[in-house]
């Protein structure tokens, strides 16, 4: 199983989520609500919110719930 962020619309709003994959690379579940950037270390939280940007590079999913 494999993970990312994605923008998700959620309801008419768009929200990053952690968005998680099967083998084949098809969406098998997300995080409930949106994920908050968030490091132990200044360093990790600009790898955080570079991973988040990449979200934004990919076309945006809808919220199965």
């Amino acid at each position: 199983m494999t993970w990312n962020y994605r923008v998700m619309n959620k309801a008419g709003e768009l929200a990053v989520y952690s968005v998680y994959y099967d083998d084949q690379g098809n969406v098998t579940s997300s995080s409930v609500e949106p994920a908050a950037p968030w490091g132990e270390t200044l360093e990790d939280l600009h790898n955080c919110c570079e991973l988040y940007m990449e979200a934004l590079t990919k076309p945006a999913l809808e919220y199965a719930g």
